[in-house]
């Protein structure tokens, strides 16, 4: 626990309960009644400077004589008579002697600097920068105080005098000034920051994941406010390349209202108003397109048909940034030069593709397409496949079938994955025969590719299948226990599936043997489909049947496990799952070794208000229950659980879906859970998808009235909201 707080909170528990200890030490312990020498109270004061050393891995702040303290009180004072009488030069000098006393001390953690103090002193600061023209009216004595500050309460608390100062500086037109008081701001720090994107795989990977885990509710603003001060140094110098670097070596964005609140105080420089702007605008999209992952997680965000307009602007200045009359961004990697600084990949290209289309907007899927064929870009297997897998999704064989015709047409030969999508499309449409047509072309293609012929074999077999096409199946598995790819897990669930729906228990019992004879454990998905399938002919002794199969198999259960099978029943979507979900959660509960978690809880509840599957009055009743269990266990709701809660109701076809996420807004606020920029964006962005647009403003107003401060990306939906009529 002590290395979660702060060095002066833990000195503070250890004063507080060594006396115990040592009394009831004293008081307990026979040897020491025993002892021949006994210790006697002129002891405790040895133990207790010895423990506290030890605990610490350092010798305990000394105390301060009572004549230093006095002294260093008294700059206190004049420091708080100064700020009340609006006296900055004054204030500042009995800072800078307070700070200097302070660090002269043989243990600088003896005296700690209110923060509220120097807040004041920042605010008088502030106020007298941003209402006159502070920097010509001080001598350099001044501004040397003022820098000192500004730099020091920057590393500690808050970056807004520094930003403040460095206002000054542009306005004086000191831009070097402002870069070099950056740099040595970064010098100055423990942990620099570090880049925000961490894929998981690949960095030209197509990253779907549908909204990002930044917080900006927990960055200091001060800090936003300096990067945009050091963006508009270099506009000063005209190198964007350099403010582009800038921007990409922290993890702190722009937001939109610090950044509108910044460009107000330059609109007495028209010109350099511009200029800023510009190169805020330019940066955050060159930023996007830089980082393929980001680039990728916008542009699904962005997916959906009430916001392809605002896809489209983004694209449109995507294109801007390439072909226009200041171009600075490539549109493929080797263009890349001294003034297109980074590049639109070809992930980056698919991912528009693929937006458009799902915003139905083919006539825009086209043009990126016809864009490819202007800048002389060949689109590689990987884009035409994806095109395949946005098809898919969607169900469209026709379409997936003139995709295909057209890679013929291109010369782009298919690759293994371009033959799974096909095959699953095909399948997926009812048009089996034309599917096997395209596995046996696959197969005399690709005749030395084991590790990804799998996946196209379990296509085929899971297709087959759905098609009740046993004939074909059995034979197909004839030929992958003989010839291979061998069948893996995938395949094998496959197969427990196909004879879950036949409640046929001697056709699952035979693939379970045969999964142990191939030593092959089961997984999530395994488990989950034999429990519906034993709860379907009525076992309510499902749950153990489950457990005594995973201990068989080698797997020790645990709440993971538990809740990940809860997970995948919930998904199924049917009062039978429900069921199962129950009973597991049952058995969690009765079991002190796999009791469960938050997550295990809000697996179910999302599954409630995923869907139109269950009855709103039945759903509501089984959303009181599990919230009952939950505070028998003493486990409230966190903030993730509360975004995953809400987007699961806005995306329910369920018509009173949003009014669930609006009840669980307001139990944020009465549980005081911090609303966030992902909470608004959330928010605001479901509601747009329903067409609650007359909701969407009443909450943009609740945002405004609770001083949130929106990014620009929140910012960009409440303005569609606004100008909706």
């Amino acid at each position: 626990m002590l290395a979660h707080v702060s060095r002066q909170t833990t000195i503070t528990l250890v004063n507080l309960l060594v006396p115990t200890l040592l009394y009831r030490a004293r008081a307990f312990s026979t040897p020491a009644t025993k002892s021949v020498r006994q210790r006697t109270l002129n002891d405790d004061p040895l133990v207790h400077s010895k423990l506290l050393e030890h605990i610490m891995a350092q010798p305990p702040p000394r105390r301060l004589p009572d004549t230093t303290r006095a002294l260093l009180n008294e700059a206190v004072t004049r420091i708080q008579r100064a700020s009340a009488d609006r006296d900055l030069p004054s204030a500042l000098q009995h800072w800078q002697y307070l700070a200097q006393q302070r660090n002269s001390l043989p243990d600088s953690d003896a005296y700690h600097i209110s923060p509220a103090l120097e807040r004041d002193i920042t605010n008088l600061l502030t106020s007298q920068i941003y209402q006159g023209n502070a920097f010509n009216e001080w001598n350099d004595e001044m501004k040397a105080a003022v820098e000192n500050f500004s730099m020091q309460t920057a590393k500690t608390h808050s970056a807004n005098a520094l930003a403040a100062y460095m206002l000054v500086l542009i306005k004086a037109n000191k831009a070097e000034a402002v870069i070099n008081l950056y740099g040595a701001f970064l010098q100055s720090l423990e942990h620099v920051a570090t880049k925000q994107d961490k894929p998981a795989s690949s960095e030209e990977g197509l990253a779907l994941s549908d909204i990002e885990d930044a917080n900006p509710d927990q960055i200091d603003p001060g800090r936003v406010s300096i990067l945009l001060a050091v963006t508009t140094a270099h506009a000063m110098q005209d190198s964007f390349a350099a403010a582009l670097e800038t921007y990409l070596a922290t993890d702190i964005r722009f937001h939109h209202y610090r950044r509108q609140k910044f460009l107000g105080h330059l609109e007495e420089n028209p010109d350099l108003h511009s200029k800023a702007t510009k190169f805020f605008d330019r940066i955050q999209v060159a930023s996007l397109v830089a980082r393929p992952p980001s680039l990728s997680r916008h542009i699904i965000n962005l997916s959906h048909s009430s916001t392809a307009h605002l896809l489209q602007k983004f694209y449109e200045d995507i294109l801007d940034g390439i072909r226009g009359s200041d171009p600075y961004l490539a549109a493929e990697p080797s263009a890349v030069s001294e003034t297109k600084l980074v590049a639109l990949t070809e992930a980056g290209w698919t991912s528009f593709q693929t937006g458009f289309i799902k915003c139905e907007r083919p006539d825009l899927a086209a043009k990126v397409w016809r864009d490819l064929a202007q800048f002389k870009i060949r689109p590689g297997v990987t884009m035409w496949t994806a095109l395949l897998d946005t098809y898919a999704d969607l169900r469209n064989s026709r379409q997936a079938l003139e995709t295909w015709d057209m890679m013929q047409k291109y010369w782009v030969k298919p690759d293994v994955l371009s033959y799974r999508a096909i095959i699953a499309v095909l399948f997926d449409d009812r048009k089996p025969e034309i599917a096997m047509e395209r596995f046996k072309e696959y197969q005399n293609s690709f005749k030395d590719d084991p590790d990804r012929a799998i996946t196209v074999y379990n296509t085929v077999l899971r297709g087959l299948l759905r098609q009740n096409n046993n004939g074909q199946a059995s034979a197909l598995i004839t030929t992958m226990q003989t010839t291979g790819p061998s069948l893996d897990i995938v395949s094998y669930n496959t197969l427990l599936a196909y004879y879950s729906r036949l409640n046929d228990f001697k056709g699952l019992a035979n693939i379970v043997a045969k999964m142990a004879a191939a030593n092959i454990s089961g997984d999530v998905v395994t488990f989950s489909t034999i429990l519906t399938a034993l709860l379907q002919v009525g076992k309510q002794d499902a749950p153990l049947t489950i457990l005594n199969l995973m201990r068989k198999q080698g797997i020790q259960p645990n709440v993971a496990t538990y809740s990940a099978i809860i997970d995948h029943q919930m998904r199924g979507q049917t009062e039978a799952n429900l069921k199962a979900a129950l009973l597991m959660l049952d058995k969690m509960e009765q079991d002190q070794s796999i009791k469960p978690n938050e997550v295990t809880y809000t697996s179910i509840l999302s599954g409630l208000y995923r869907g139109n599957w269950l009855s709103h009055k039945k759903a509501d009743e089984v959303r009181k229950n599990i919230v009952g269990r939950m505070k028998r266990l003493k486990l409230a709701f966190r903030l993730p659980t509360y975004h995953i809660l809400i987007r699961a109701c806005l995306d329910s076809p369920d018509p009173a879906g949003y009014q669930d996420a609006l009840a669980l807004l307001q139990e944020m606020e009465i549980q005081r859970i911090p609303r966030v920029q992902t909470t608004w964006y959330l928010l605001f962005s479901g509601l747009m998808q329903r067409g609650q647009w007359e909701v969407a403003k009443e909450m943009v107003a609740k945002m405004h009235l609770s001083g949130h401060e929106p990014t620009l990306r929140v910012q960009k939906l409440i303005n569609d909201i606004r100008k909706h009529r």
